[in-house]
């Protein structure tokens, strides 16, 4: 990806950190919902409780599992929680109440999820994406500690509610006074997965190529060759080797992708994400060539994609670095790991 195929993160990432994000940067989250741990909160639509009391006198009894604990409504709403307030864990621990069947989130994946997360000593909802009107966007391993723990292996389509420590949560920052959350103070998180990163191509095989180029895999890293004998297409050619499980890539999102891109009348790479120290690589499909643009809307996330585009759907003037020729006709082959509508775009 180069030129309007960008490397960076393009301003996708994070200006502020959402509640959960324990540090920021542009590598730490894609998009954010909700302010960060330093900036004041903005007024959610909660009801007028919303400022929590002081901890420091108020008794809590200790929970050790989830029977006292009710969350109702469907998946993908607003759920209501009954819990006997106030109380804490000693051990933070989770539980799945509706079961998802989609890919299962990795320890550094990249997630959409819906949340509610309530202070257990006040029983004070201190944020929440409902409330925003926003899903959250971010990368698994960069929340406080509990959360990562308890959304690592969950599933797309899945409903988790997590009660989480103290020491799991913002006690290791001294507590959260934006949020009203005091040191010490146990976190209850309903959590639904809405969509996460695939870490390679995930679904049935339906090709190995078409009649232009063969595609072989070499442990999840593919290699491409131009068949013998034949002649660039002029037209826009695309084939899905794999078809993925996840929802279909908008026109209006960007795209987290490894690639491969190839020179076709040479046969030799001209870049690639595969096996690089850069890894997958996120852009916008507005800053797309026009042949990835036509060729990846419409495809699930999970898939891999193979593209020829000739010239005109490519780089008609040519580019300087890498270099290819003017109106060259590229190979890519595309893993679709991701696809997100950024959140400065989306309106729920």
């Amino acid at each position: 990806m180069h030129t309007s195929v960008s490397r960076a993160l393009i301003g996708l990432a994070a200006a502020g950190c959402v509640f959960l994000a324990v540090g920021c940067s542009a590598d730490q989250t894609l998009a954010s919902t909700g302010p960060s741990s330093t900036s004041t909160p903005s007024e959610p639509e909660t009801p007028e409780d919303t400022t929590p009391t002081s901890t420091a006198s108020v008794p809590k009894q200790t929970l050790a599992d989830f029977n006292s604990i009710t969350v109702t409504g469907d998946y993908n709403t607003m759920p209501t929680v009954t819990a006997p307030y106030p109380f804490k864990v000693d051990k933070t621990i989770w539980q799945t109440t509706i079961q998802g069947n989609g890919v299962a989130v990795g320890a550094d994946a990249v997630v959409e999820l819906q949340y509610t997360g309530i202070d257990a000593t006040t029983g004070t909802t201190f944020d929440s994406s409902y409330y925003n009107q926003q899903t959250l966007l971010g990368q698994n391993g960069f929340f406080v500690d509990g959360f990562n723990k308890a959304l690592t292996g969950a599933k797309v389509g899945s409903r988790v509610v997590m009660l989480i420590t103290g020491k799991d949560g913002y006690d290791g920052q001294g507590g959260n006074s934006d949020a009203g959350i005091a040191l010490g103070d146990t976190l209850l998180f309903v959590v639904d997965v809405i969509a996460a990163q695939y870490s390679e191509p995930l679904g049935p095989q339906t090709s190995n190529g078409n009649t232009w180029v063969t595609v072989t895999d070499n442990s999840g890293v593919p290699t491409a060759k131009i068949n013998p004998g034949v002649s660039a297409p002029t037209e826009l050619q695309s084939q899905v080797l794999i078809k993925g499980t996840g929802r279909a890539v908008d026109s209006n999102d960007a795209v987290y992708v490894n690639f491969l891109e190839m020179d076709f009348a040479t046969g030799k790479v001209i870049d690639s994400s595969f096996g690089s120290a850069g890894g997958p690589q996120v852009d916008l499909l507005a800053n797309l060539i026009p042949g990835w643009r036509n060729a990846i809307v419409g495809q699930p996330m999970g898939s891999r994609i193979l593209i020829v585009v000739p010239g005109s759907l490519a780089y008609p003037q040519g580019n300087a670095t890498p270099s290819i020729k003017p109106n060259a006709t590229l190979v890519f082959v595309v893993d679709i790991l991701f696809s997100f509508i950024p959140q400065q775009q989306s309106a729920q």
